[in-house]
């Protein structure tokens, strides 16, 4: 019987489609989507489009309930998850309800009648969680998870669109109060550059028009008394050089504050004072403005400062015009006081200057001191015209980035911000990493150009081992049962993968709660990664198609820190060669490979050992550990042909604790912080990438610095040499493994000391090994690769010395 959609689950003219791509183009082509004039939803008018596709997807996989989440804030409880959009069937809700609030979204999986999740994601940060729940009917779905993945591009992209418009209408907001401001700056500007117009006319036509026409009759006077002889013509002559001398001093101030080379010589302060000698009050002056600034900083604070004094000096007052000069962070201020002027008149004369440095981003300012006893003028002006500092407590002026050291405060979209996953700590091995500084600016480098290096995949392998997880492969006739015991998986156990689905490779992993996460192939349906409880959500194997992987995370404290993998294939010298190669595949590059043998080891088994281990092959040989199970028989020369082919021989057997010999002989060989095993992968993948020439400068030079520092991979890669022994040293091979941290490492652990020795215990310890294998690096007899790894072990003791061990 058809199922009626709840009301308001978006337009019902509308035929129903068969997919989420579908429903978008439908929608598209009958003009439903919004435009930017609808916005008013809080989805920029997606509301409706967002609740078809969640009916869609409701009624795809025969759930009642179908929501996406997406992070919320609140001043009380803080970042929680809350349904935003959601779609639920008519009629009574079989089972516990949902929550209203998740602190976390993968606590949503673990819900009461929750079937899947699957992320919404935005330039690969988690921005949305969809979320299935309460299922109609209890057989599998018949509908492969890929519409899954489909439906969360599809939200993906009409909340991306959302955000978009929401930022175009925020942009809009923002926009017409500048073009207001750029209308009434612009008038202003009109209005200074006409008054300006005015003043220079003034200065340069009609004020040398009086003065010539003086000249001119002071010069006919003097022809007179030259020819009657008179004596007055000594003093005439003074008169026409006093005119001329006043004429010149006017154009050059004209001069000073229209081209600036002649004020370039001496900066502002000196050309004041110049021409404060020729004011009628005397003028004292204080301070400095600082470093010079630019040709228009510099005239338009002289001009407006001239004006000031010239205002304070002909409108009365008592006592000398005092000018102080300073700066107040990025804004230069030029402050004048007289006592008894009047303040009105003052402001009277400078009006169109308050009005040509309010154009420029300033601002001239009349007051009076306390008291009234005194008019204090205030001349501000920006270090950068156009700039929006803050002028002395005043209006913000302009648009650009702050210049009072203040922070904006964020614009408030009506789309809920993306709240991606908390990214784990850029140290690599706790606190300053195993190359420090430099390992972490060359792994925020490498993150930056992942984009430009997508298609190698040795960075690839490189970014996915900065999860901190040894990759272990476990292989072989006995790979199944040596896996159940390594993860605690008891024979009835729910998170084996079924019989349909074991082709595709399967993970397992440490997780805080049981679930199944189902990984795509790059570039192929279901695209995101689908989350699911158990196994019984869909129909296999059409489940599987177009999965990469199935990543099972349990809470089994012997998987912290690993990811192992079960591997299917026939081992043989092919599976050797593909293990060693670069590879970001479920099985590529492991750090640990475990071959669980069912017998003695057959022909093609002891091929892959010997491909696998061979120290000439190429690639990266990773640490092999032969597992024999309780009851396999196995001669004494079998086991030892084992050991030379292998890191370590050991036994296990099918119950619980079982493979605890496996698990602390595996950890043995690695024992490293995991982030010195992430630091390795990146350091090889960028010297494969500058083998070819694929790296930039910068990056090879931080490569370099970042190869320079990382102390603690080359004692990894020393140490794993000499567990292979692919390097005998004559003497001390027990000590160099604990020193290089095989045992341990903490210091008092690398020297062989208790855990309570002191400090002075632990210099002395180091002294001695110092001494040792300083003394080792130069014996003769040994050839260089020994020479080399005493010199490496040398430099160990150092550090131990100077308490640079990390430990």
């Amino acid at each position: 019987m058809p199922r009626t959609p709840a009301p308001g689950s978006g337009p019902t003219c509308l035929p129903q489609p068969s997919g989420p791509f579908t429903i978008l183009a439908r929608l598209a082509s009958l003009g439903a989507l919004p435009g930017a004039d609808r916005s008013d939803d809080g989805f920029g008018g997606y509301r409706s489009a967002l609740r078809m596709l969640l009916r869609g997807l409701g009624h795809a996989y025969q759930v009642r309930y179908v929501a996406l989440w997406l992070p919320t804030t609140n001043d009380v409880v803080g970042s929680q998850w809350a349904p935003a959009v959601a779609w639920q069937l008519r009629g009574p809700t079989p089972g516990a309800n949902l929550p209203d609030r998740a602190d976390e979204p993968d606590l949503l999986l673990t819900a009461p009648g929750v079937v899947a999740t699957v992320e919404v994601t935005d330039s690969g940060a988690r921005y949305g969680i969809l979320v299935l729940a309460h299922r109609e009917q209890p057989e599998p779905w018949p509908t492969p998870p890929a519409v899954l993945g489909e439906t969360a591009v599809c939200v993906g992209l009409l909340l991306r669109l959302a955000r978009h418009l929401a930022a175009g209408t925020a942009a809009r907001a923002r926009t017409l109060p500048a073009v207001r401001q750029a209308d009434v700056v612009r008038l202003e500007l009109s209005a200074v550059q006409a008054v300006e117009r005015d003043r220079l006319a003034t200065a340069v036509t009609a004020t040398p028009d009086r003065q010539l026409a003086a000249i001119l009759s002071h010069a006919h006077s003097l022809q007179d008394a030259l020819a009657a002889g008179s004596a007055e013509a000594e003093a005439i002559a003074a008169t026409i050089r006093a005119g001329l001398h006043e004429m010149i001093e006017g154009f050059r101030t004209v001069v000073r504050g229209v081209y600036p080379q002649v004020l370039r010589g001496s900066g502002v302060a000196a050309a004041l004072e110049e021409i404060a000698a020729s004011l009628s009050a005397p003028v004292v002056f204080h301070g400095d403005l600082g470093r010079r600034q630019g040709w228009e900083i510099e005239s338009s604070l002289y001009q407006a400062a001239a004006s000031v004094m010239a205002a304070l000096g002909v409108h009365g007052g008592s006592g000398p015009v005092s000018v102080e000069l300073s700066r107040d962070g990025d804004v230069l201020v030029v402050r004048a006081h007289r006592a008894a002027v009047d303040p009105a008149a003052v402001a009277a004369v400078l009006r169109h200057d308050s009005r040509r440095l309010a154009a420029l981003g300033g601002r001239l300012r009349v007051g009076q001191t306390p008291g009234r006893v005194a008019t204090v003028v205030d001349v501000q002006l920006p270090e950068r015209l156009g700039g929006d500092a803050r002028l002395g407590g005043g209006p913000r002026l302009g648009g650009g980035p702050r210049l009072d050291g203040k922070r904006p405060e964020k614009m408030r979209d009506t789309v809920p911000v993306s709240s991606g996953p908390a990214r784990e700590s850029d140290d690599l091995d706790g606190a300053g990493g195993p190359a420090g500084a430099a390992m972490r600016r060359l792994l925020r480098l490498l993150v930056d150009r992942r984009e430009a290096l997508a298609d190698s995949v040795p960075v690839r392998v490189a970014l996915a081992r900065q999860d901190h997880r040894a990759r272990v492969l476990v292989v072989g006739a006995q790979a199944e049962q040596l896996l159940r015991v390594l993860c605690a998986l008891p024979e009835d156990s729910d998170l084996a993968p079924p019989v349909a689905a074991r082709a595709i490779p399967t993970c397992y992993e440490y997780g805080p709660r049981r679930r199944i996460t189902l990984a795509p192939l790059a570039g192929v349906a279901p695209w995101r990664p689908v989350r699911i409880p158990d196994w019984s959500g869909f129909l296999w194997p059409d489940a599987a198609v177009g999965l990469d992987q199935l990543l099972v995370e349990i809470p089994v404290e012997a998987l912290r820190g690993l990811r192992v993998l079960h591997c299917r294939d026939r081992v043989d010298a092919d599976l050797a060669v593909r293990l060693r190669h670069w590879s970001d595949g479920a099985y590529g590059s492991p750090d640990v490979v475990l071959l669980a043998l069912g017998g003695p080891a057959s022909a093609a088994e002891s091929e892959f050992l010997t491909v696998l281990r061979a120290p000439d092959g190429d690639g990266f040989s990773p640490m092999v550990i032969c597992v024999l199970a309780e009851g396999v028989a196995a001669t004494p020369r079998a086991r030892q042909w084992l050991r030379t082919t292998s890191d370590a021989v050991v036994d296990w057997y099918p119950s619980a604790g079982g493979g605890r010999t496996v698990d602390e002989t595996m950890r043995a060989l690695l024992p490293a912080h995991a982030g010195v095993l992430a630091a390795r992968w990146v350091l090889r993948a960028l010297a494969a990438c500058h083998a070819v020439g694929r790296l930039d400068d910068e990056l090879a030079h931080a490569m370099e610095a970042a190869v320079a520092g990382a102390y603690q991979v080359a004692e990894l890669d020393l140490l794993q040499t000499l567990q292979r022994q692919r390097i005998r040293l004559p003497r001390g091979d027990d000590d160099a493994r604990r020193l290089l941290g095989a045992y341990g490492s903490d210091s008092r652990a690398r020297l062989g000391l208790a855990g309570d020795a002191d400090a002075a215990q632990v210099t002395e310890a180091a002294r001695r090994a110092l001494a040792f294998w300083r003394a080792q690096s130069t014996v003769p007899e040994c050839g260089p690769e020994v020479r080399g790894a005493c010199a490496a072990l040398v430099r160990t003791c150092e550090r131990l010395l100077t308490g640079g061990d990390g430990g």
